[in-house]
């Protein structure tokens, strides 16, 4: 009998271990929710509105269709770009990782390309571009890239040396190493660098729709804003976070869990082991 209350309590105990990360997900929306109604009643409601006028616009937004017409134009621009980015620097980050050569040939160039003003690019590529799909390609590619790649190069500057020197002693080929020693060691910078790229990419297509595409999240942003709509404004924002934060939380978190069970629970970015 008290064998099987400690191993109830156990469970019990596990159970509140796991899901007490959305108890606090929770709170923290609902004290975010409630600070906005008050700042929205203490200040012009036509500065900030409430929550209920711009949750029933993003509702009737929604409903419209409009809102996955300008989803799928957004969505398609930051795929097309972020994988080109992550083509690129995964293969540049592992060999400026290695050889030194690389590093010395590429450091300066990253590091300028890091520091570059996300607008000035998106501007000079709608410049070069004109208002076409290409102008907000090229911004994400330029601007994602060398973050992607600085995350991929210091990774492969950690890896345990002695790993290494293992698969020298059996003998392995390049190729052998880099697919059972690099890669798996850089496994928590393949799916952090994707997330991260992720989520500047579509904060640079949307400034690229913005400014000048005809279609889009970005696009419609402006257009509320011409009509001087700040409950538009934030319906179409907030929407559009939503399906982002869906993505971030109902996919890339669940995948980046599902292969890095091998590292035991916990926080998959250093955050407090549970």
């Amino acid at each position: 009998m008290s064998g099987s209350r400690l191993e109830l309590s156990g469970r019990l105990s596990g159970l509140l271990r796991e899901y007490r990360r959305y108890g606090y997900y929770t709170v923290s929306l609902l004290l975010f929710l409630l600070a906005w109604e008050v700042g929205s009643q203490l200040i012009l409601q036509s500065l900030l509105p409430g929550v209920v006028p711009v949750g029933e616009r993003m509702v009737a937004i929604v409903a419209s269709g409009a809102f996955f017409s300008h989803l799928l134009d957004t969505l398609r621009r930051v795929a097309v770009g972020f994988l080109l980015a992550y083509g690129v620097s995964v293969p540049l980050g592992i060999a400026m990782g290695f050889d030194e050569r690389f590093e010395y040939f590429f450091d300066i160039p990253i590091l300028i390309g890091i520091s570059v003003p996300g607008l000035a690019v998106a501007v000079i590529a709608i410049i070069w571009f004109g208002l076409s799909e290409m102008a907000a390609f090229v911004s994400v590619f330029i601007l994602a890239t060398p973050m992607i790649v600085f995350n991929f190069w210091q990774g492969a500057k950690s890896i345990d040396e002695n790993l290494l020197r293992m698969g020298d002693s059996f003998e392995l080929s390049r190729t052998a190493k880099v697919r059972h020693i690099v890669l798996p060691s850089l496994l928590p910078q393949l799916l952090a660098a994707a997330r991260f790229g992720l989520a500047m990419s579509w904060k640079i297509v949307v400034i690229v729709e913005l400014l000048g595409l005809t279609s889009g999240i970005g696009y419609m942003i402006n257009n509320q804003f011409q009509l001087y709509s700040i409950t538009g404004v934030l319906a179409w924002t907030l929407t559009f976070t939503l399906v982002m934060m869906t993505i971030e939380f109902g996919v890339l978190k669940n995948v980046e869990r599902r292969v890095t069970q091998w590292r035991g629970t916990g926080s998959v970015n250093g955050g407090p082991r549970e």
